[in-house]
């Protein structure tokens, strides 16, 4: 048997062709030929040159022109009003956001591991969800007050749906073929959601992420405009009230691109679990 292990070790493989340093090699693409760089920078600079075309020739107290924006965005970092502004931003976005992941995830597995209390519940939830936030601002005024606890319950209240409602259909989904195979070897229900169940419905729980993302801003943008007048949100109801109309557009890139930044991690995450995607952990 050893005799035959090291034959196998040093049988010779069917001979390949040659690699050479730079024949073999597929040649590389330069970037300004690549359509998939051109075509998108070239779409931001005819949007760039036609916004500030139409801000020149606008009521600057209605419209701002680009090169206006980036001097009121600068005056503003560099005297640390948006820096200050954004930090609060962030964190009431980020402490909401978080909270919502892990109520979301947890409440969403009982409500599709538990048909009956979802079958009770739901129609809750989907009431709540349907509600703007806006019609209850009076109410989190009178429950939280105006400050920071009032800010992370708008917030909280609309993002933690749509990740429980995403999370509780993919457990209901999740493949029956697995679940009795993990079943028939006696395992625990904690292990069964853990290893089975959750690695199948991360497709739903990352589309939920995604959507409680957007959510999430706008929650931002109404308790800071209607709660306290404080973060990046308080910046463009207060430029705006005085029809200062660059620092206000300023603030409102930044949401833009909070946004995008947003949406793009959550797609990098999702790309990262994608290994889980059609199969459970066994």
């Amino acid at each position: 048997m050893a005799d035959f292990d090291q034959a196998v070790a040093v049988r010779p493989g069917p001979a390949g062709p040659p690699v050479t340093g730079g024949a073999a090699a597929a040649p590389r693409r330069r970037p300004w030929r690549d359509p998939d760089i051109v075509l998108p920078v070239l779409a931001t600079v005819v949007f760039l040159a036609a916004w500030e075309v139409f801000g020149r020739l606008s009521n600057p107290l209605l419209f701002a022109p680009p090169t206006r924006v980036a001097g009121a965005f600068a005056d503003m970092t560099a005297s640390g009003r948006l820096p200050r502004a954004l930090l609060v931003t962030l964190n009431a976005l980020l402490v909401a956001f978080g909270a919502s992941v892990v109520v979301g995830i947890v409440v969403g597995v009982l409500l599709g591991r538990m048909p009956r209390l979802s079958r009770v519940v739901e129609p809750y939830i989907d009431a709540i969800y349907a509600t703007p936030r806006v019609v209850i601002v009076p109410l989190v005024i009178l429950w939280f007050g105006v400050g920071y606890s009032g800010r992370l319950f708008i917030i909280w209240i609309g993002t933690v749906i749509p990740i429980m409602l995403n999370t509780a259909i993919g457990v209901r989904n999740a493949r029956r073929d697995l679940i009795e195979v993990a079943m028939s070897f006696g395992v625990t229900e904690r292990d069964l959601v853990r290893h089975v169940i959750l690695p199948g419905a991360v497709p739903y729980v990352m589309a939920g992420l995604r959507i409680a993302a957007g959510r999430a801003l706008i929650g931002v943008v109404i308790a800071e405009i209607f709660l306290d007048l404080t973060g990046v949100g308080g910046i463009i109801q207060t430029e705006a009230a005085y029809f200062r109309t660059a620092p206000m557009l300023a603030g409102v890139i930044v949401f833009s691109v909070l946004g995008t930044v947003m949406i793009g991690g959550l797609g990098r995450l999702e790309k990262r679990f994608s290994v889980w995607k059609g199969h459970g952990g066994l």
